[in-house]
């Protein structure tokens, strides 16, 4: 019988540095197991120098040694290399194997440990093994595996480890911590198509990780552990990708219903820990980073991850250990992560940072919206001596809840010590008056029209508001289904703000709003505000209002569905009006409306229907006075009555003043407009956008002179003409700057000739101001057919308006039609454009074949004429040998000669065109392609040459690859050419 067998087990010899020499003990003793313990735990240091012979002998006996716990040196590793081979002298007995290298000291372990059957125990620290997977694949006793602060070199991929791991049948703890996040082994993605064999870890019951989220995901989407209870992961700052994550929890019985939560904010890292009472499961992540908003940022999206799990929970618990990081930061990302857990009814606050938390729960600006709408109890742990803050902010959080429709009387409101001044419960009733008003003013602030619901929660609110109403600002709010009667009883005479509809999102009153609506223009001596969508029963009853509104500051009329209202005329009279705006209204007395209303600083008229014109001087004499007037729009539905508005314009001494308006919008004729502006002068306007209807005759003689008289200070010296399908507008704007567009001029035509004749007349009449425009663009959104349609001529009327521009930029769809109209004057010896220096095609791969030729005709006909130009026309670059070629024409050909490219039909993509049959490629576009054949005349031709027959099918057709059916692909530079 051994010595084991009758129990001398528990007389395991130690080698430490107390017993000495070895060599000599072990020689006197029988061979029972040897524990090798030389200062293994982290916070002892590594062993003296001349205890290193000794553990060096101790080993040596490798079939007698049980456990090793060493701090590992590199001279205590080098002279363990003369131990003999695993192979030849196996720690067949090793059962612990603790290894520790010291702080900042990498260490790597030789191969006598690369073949230990029997190791139930491995904690590695710093320890660099290359044959670490070979040993783990031997283990498969294996009970605790921990590797920690893992290097950067060490082969230790997910798959590899997955597969060492997967005969560990006994394996109950893992711990795997890396150095840092640059460290962890790259890990190559693998295609997602290919299936997983998942290993399976029966009684794993613990998992810590620190490292990257990207190395975890890959590693647990190979792992089952259905028993698996205390999951710890620490994540460093970085970028978290949880689903793989989120999967391998999901499959784990006792993690499919956490309902408590607690997260923990410290000064360098935040955590979250899910627990299930009654269960020893705990899934803790950890995330260290800074600032603070760093760590709201990635835990809200950690929540977003496994939202799954934060769905149940319905305990939360929220500790703060900050210093004051909390208060400088956006509380949009408190609240954000807050608001992930939907499901909370217990809400537990710790820490120096509860009453911001509390804050975090409301949401002024969205305040019919709320955070944790199940939330019926509030525990709060604050020390006493800031307990007047926290105090206000819970009465601002129970505010919140009671205007958001859930029942304050479902919080209850402890503090879990009870040792600080609040009460066990805190009631509304017992904070000081001044907490009391902080609360009131910020909630009336937030949400004006809610004050009343406040009244009904505390009885000294409703003291606050009988005694002095009108120095809290309070107004009476009368919506859709207000009792407006009953209220005017109820309520003290405060300002009265009438809103039933009054923009076209909101819902027109209903017939049985009327009766209220007049009741409360009624009290016309208190209506401060009225937004009205007006309907034609409310039309007939408005005239039962003949008081003039004394306190009326803005006025919002909408008629809805196209129905086009006339107001009783002395509707909306008010000393005190400043803003105006109606949309389909007609006011037949709008000028003796206005001229009321000196204090007008908003007016817009939109959509006036005929019936409610007005002459231009009325209404310019109307604005007299208005000096603080800043915006100013009109928009008419269509051309105005057979009346002649325009009248002489007046001397400049006579001419209205309106120093404070800004901006300015027209929609309607010229002619009206012309005589309006001829009356104004606006020193400050610096925003002008004019629409003009489409007539045979346009007046703007007075609208240049108009612009010339504004604020537009800086020089617009750009211009982009833009032509579309129901529209030409010229856009002016300064270089180098980016303020917008500060004038806009439109036409609403649908024919492109009328548009450039429309235009050109106005242009015409604005000569002295377009001069100054050095950079004119020309694009167009128009069709083909409709661009085919005019000829160069029409082009021209408009280009001459802009005689000192020295850049043209032009897109290619439009390039023939100008270049012709440029190319038939220079013929003539007529210079257009006698400044222009650049003119640069932008889309060359929509000219045509005549737009080279006329490009090239242009350019020598300006170099003849004493203006030469350079011409920027962007080249086609070979994506295969990178060959530079100025024409897609070119190019397609390059491609066809020098690569072997197939030419097929550019719109079935089916004929293939071979060099010699051109015509039969004619004939296919004439038989299968209607389109193309109304869109280029040479196609209907018959008798064409080989040049045209050439070009012909260079317009037409795409190279492809050989044996592919994709088109080359060309890239584009620009290139200057000049003559």
């Amino acid at each position: 019988m051994s010595l084991r067998d009758i129990g001398l087990g528990s007389g395991t010899y130690v080698a430490d540095g107390d017993i000495s020499p070895v060599l000599g003990t072990t020689r006197s003793w029988p061979k029972i197991p040897i524990v090798v313990q030389y200062e293994g735990p982290q916070e002892l240091g590594p062993p003296v120098p001349q205890d290193e012979d000794d553990i060096v002998v101790a080993l040596k006996q490798s079939d007698a040694v049980s456990s090793i716990n060493l701090v590992a040196t590199k001279l205590l590793l080098d002279k363990s290399s003369a131990i003999k081979s695993p192979m030849e002298t196996p720690l067949s007995e090793l059962e612990d194997l603790v290894l520790l290298s010291p702080d900042g000291v990498r260490v790597t372990l030789s191969g006598i440990f690369q073949w230990v059957p029997r190791l139930r125990c491995l904690h590695f620290t710093r320890i660099a093994m290359p044959g670490l997977l070979q040993l783990l694949h031997s283990s498969t006793n294996l009970v605790d595996l921990q590797l920690h602060e893992v290097f950067d070199d060490l082969e230790l991929l997910p798959e590899a480890l997955t597969s060492a791991l997967s005969g560990m049948a006994q394996l109950q703890s893992f711990s795997l911590h890396f150095r840092s996040t640059a460290n962890y082994p790259v890990v190559p993605r693998q295609p997602e198509s290919l299936p997983r064999e998942r290993c399976g870890l029966p009684v794993l019951t613990r998992l810590n990780f620190r490292g990257s989220s990207g190395y975890l995901g890959r590693l647990v989407a190979r792992i089952d552990a259905p028993l698996l209870g205390d999951i710890e992961l620490t994540f460093l700052n970085e970028n978290i990708i949880l689903p793989n994550l989120r999967e391998f929890v999901s499959r784990i019985e006792m993690h499919k219903s956490h309902c408590r939560a607690h997260i923990l904010s410290s000064e360098r890292a935040i955590s979250i820990s899910f627990f299930q009472p009654g269960t020893p499961a705990c899934f803790k992540l950890q995330l260290f980073c800074e600032p603070l908003s760093q760590q709201l940022l990635f835990m809200t999206r950690v929540c977003g991850h496994l939202s799954a799990f934060v769905f149940n929970v319905e305990d939360l618990r929220v500790s703060t250990t900050r210093p004051s990081g909390w208060r400088d930061v956006d509380h949009s990302g408190g609240r954000d992560l807050l608001n992930s857990f939907a499901g909370v009814k217990w809400f537990h606050l710790d820490g120096d940072h509860s009453t911001n938390i509390v804050r975090d729960l409301q949401l002024s600006d969205r305040r019919y919206e709320i955070i944790q709408p199940p939330l019926h109890m509030l525990y709060t742990q604050q020390p006493g001596q800031r307990h007047a803050q926290l105090g206000e902010a819970v009465v601002s959080f129970v505010i919140s809840r009671q205007l958001s429709h859930w029942n304050m009387n479902d919080i209850n409101l402890n503090e879990l010590r009870g040792t600080g001044p609040l009460p066990q419960q805190v009631m509304i009733e017992m904070l000081p008056d001044e907490a009391l008003l902080n609360a009131f003013l910020h909630y009336l602030d937030a949400a004006p029209r809610a004050w009343p619901t406040l009244t009904f929660m505390c009885r000294r609110w409703r003291q606050i508001v009988h005694t002095s109403p009108l120095g809290l600002n309070l107004r009476l709010y009368f919506t859709p289904g207000t009792p407006v009667l009953k209220a005017l009883d109820c309520w003290p005479a405060l300002p009265i703000i009438v809103q039933y509809g009054g923009v076209p999102n909101l819902d027109a009153p209903a017939p049985g709003d009327d009766d209220n609506i007049i009741a409360a223009l009624k009290q016309s001596g208190r209506v401060s505000s009225i937004r009205l969508t007006v309907t034609s029963s409310l039309v007939g009853k408005l005239s039962a209002i003949s008081e003039p509104f004394s306190e009326l500051e803005e006025l919002v009329l909408l008629s809805r569905n196209n129905m086009q209202l006339t107001l009783p005329g002395t509707f909306g009279r008010g000393p005190r009006l400043r803003t105006l705006h109606s949309t389909k209204i007609a006011f037949p007395s709008l000028p003796q409306l206005l001229s009321h209303s000196y204090d007008l600083v908003d007016i817009q008229l939109h959509e006036i229907p005929s019936a409610g014109y007005f002459s231009p001087e009325s209404f310019a004499n109307a604005l007299s006075g208005m000096t603080n007037l800043r915006t100013l729009s009109l928009h008419f539905l269509s051309l105005p009555p057979r009346r002649n508005f325009l009248s002489l314009p007046p001397l400049s001494g006579e001419r209205i003043v309106l120093p404070a308006l800004t901006f300015l919008k027209y929609r309607g004729s010229s002619k009206y407009l012309d005589s309006l502006v001829a009356r104004i002068d606006a020193p400050g306007l610096g925003d002008i956008n004019i629409t003009l209807f489409s007539q045979p005759t346009m007046d703007a003689s007075q609208l240049g002179r108009f612009i010339e008289r504004t604020g537009i200070q800086t020089p617009l010296s750009q211009a982009e003409v833009q032509t579309s399908g129901d529209a030409i507008s010229i856009s002016f704007t300064s270089s180098g700057t980016s303020s917008g567009t500060p004038l806009r001029l439109q036409i609403s035509c649908k024919q492109l000739d009328w548009q450039l004749s429309s235009m050109a007349q106005v242009c015409d009449q604005f000569s002295p101001f377009l001069f100054r425009v050095n950079n004119v663009r020309i694009n167009s959104t128009q069709s083909s057919s409709e661009q085919d349609d005019v000829d160069g001529g029409q082009w021209l009327g408009l280009i001459r308006a802009f005689g000192g521009a020295t850049d043209f930029p032009v897109d290619g769809e439009l390039t023939t039609a100008i270049l012709c109209a440029l190319g038939l004057v220079e013929e003539s010896h007529t210079t257009v454009l006698p400044s222009l220096h650049h003119l640069h095609i932008e889309n060359p791969r929509a000219m045509s074949e005549p737009s080279w030729d006329g490009l090239l005709s242009f350019i020598t006909l300006r170099s003849r004429s004493g203006h030469p130009i350079q011409v920027n026309v962007p080249f086609f670059q070979c994506h295969i040998c990178q060959a530079s070629i100025r024409k897609q024409k070119g190019l397609n050909r390059h491609l066809v000669d020098m690569h072997g490219y197939r030419v097929l039909c550019s719109y079935c993509g089916n004929f293939e065109c071979k060099t010699g049959y051109y015509d039969l490629f004619q004939q296919h576009l004439r038989r299968e392609h209607p389109e193309a054949r109304r869109k280029d005349g040479r196609i209907r031709r018959s008798g064409l040459n080989t040049p045209q027959l050439d070009s012909l099918v260079a317009w037409h057709s795409t190279p492809h690859a050989p044996d592919t059916v994709a088109p080359a692909t060309a890239t584009t530079g620009t290139a200057p050419h000049s003559q």
